[in-house]
């Protein structure tokens, strides 16, 4: 195994706990949270920071066969996807409720939709490594997987095509990393600049569960969703790339602190803890029925994702002691 990079599990540290502090509105503010500001502001860049940090990596793959990708990556993402799916139904039918968005509905949805990241991650390296070996350059590989995926049709299933070009830009960054540290004030300013320029126009009702990434209707262009596509797509984009630029100095500062190594094994854990989330904030809070207004909901919701974040960790260090719950639902291999 690599030696693993601290600032960017620190980073990945940084990725989860927005993923928990932008799920919280929405299991506390019913169904007022597109418009929570947190919810808002976290959804332009929480996930496409998450599988950015997966295409940053997805170089190693390459060096790999096919099938020996296939294997590992349906060790790491298939089985923690169908073993979450089957505790989610399981609590769902205890408790004779339901999740939001039938997030365990007892059909091909929603397994898709329970921990639909893992599954979106999953195709985004199935469709990657072919094509990065036919085109050679990682370039033209991102920029055929970008428009190919947003311009078509069906590609929604797992927001695929929201969030394959963001997949497609890790892996054409982490190929060029050195080189872009020679110039990272600037690239950070650049990012900033993007980011807090299309922000003022952006809404949570913009998100991909709005305004699905459809770009053709009725077999002609839908040149709406496809200006909303780019622009969210853009603004992801922007976000993402000042959060990663940031990531290093932000480190360098504060790896002084005895503390920060400990975010940074939480870092280490993200694919756990997301797996975990599922169960004790989508689903256990949500069932509660909470509902908090605003202003104190803005309060709430970072209360509540320290409280998931420490609580799914502390698992995910127990989770690790057997080899078995390892491989189920951390989808490590025995």
């Amino acid at each position: 195994m690599g030696k693993r990079i601290e600032y960017l599990d620190f980073l990945k540290f940084f990725a989860i706990f927005c993923v928990l502090l932008g799920h919280s509105p929405e299991q506390i503010s019913a169904d007022i949270f597109w418009d929570h500001p947190i919810w808002s502001f976290i959804y332009t860049y929480h996930m496409p920071l998450f599988i950015f940090l997966s295409g940053f990596f997805f170089r190693s793959a390459l060096k790999k066969s096919f099938l020996t990708v296939m294997k590992e990556k349906s060790i790491q993402l298939l089985i923690p996807s169908v073993t979450a799916f089957l505790i989610g139904v399981i609590i769902m039918l205890a408790g004779r409720t339901r999740a939001i968005a039938d997030l365990c509905e007892m059909s091909f949805n929603g397994f898709m939709n329970s921990v639909w990241f893992l599954k979106c991650l999953f195709l985004c390296i199935v469709i990657m490594y072919p094509l990065c070996k036919l085109c050679r350059k990682d370039w033209i590989a991102a920029l055929v997987a970008t428009v190919g995926i947003i311009l078509l049709p069906g590609a929604q299933v797992v927001n695929l095509n929201f969030m394959l070009p963001m997949f497609a830009l890790g892996m054409f960054i982490g190929n060029r990393v050195d080189k872009l540290e020679s110039h990272w004030k600037l690239w950070t300013i650049l990012s900033a600049v993007v980011f807090l320029a299309l922000l003022p126009f952006w809404s949570g009702r913009l998100t991909v569960y709005m305004v699905p990434t459809v770009t053709f209707n009725a077999g002609s262009i839908d040149f709406h969703n496809l200006g909303i596509t780019v622009y969210r797509l853009a603004i992801g984009v922007a976000g993402t790339l000042l959060f990663f630029f940031l990531s290093k100095p932000v480190y360098g500062f504060l790896k002084r602190f005895s503390w920060t190594q400990t975010l940074c094994r939480i870092g280490g854990a993200t694919l756990g803890i997301y797996v975990l989330q599922t169960f004790t904030l989508e689903i256990f809070i949500h069932c509660l029925n909470v509902f908090i207004p605003l202003p104190w909901s803005c309060l709430a919701a970072p209360i509540i994702a320290i409280a998931e974040l420490v609580l799914c960790y502390c698992i995910v260090c127990l989770i690790r002691r057997s080899k078995l719950a390892s491989l189920l639902i951390l989808g490590q291999k025995l």
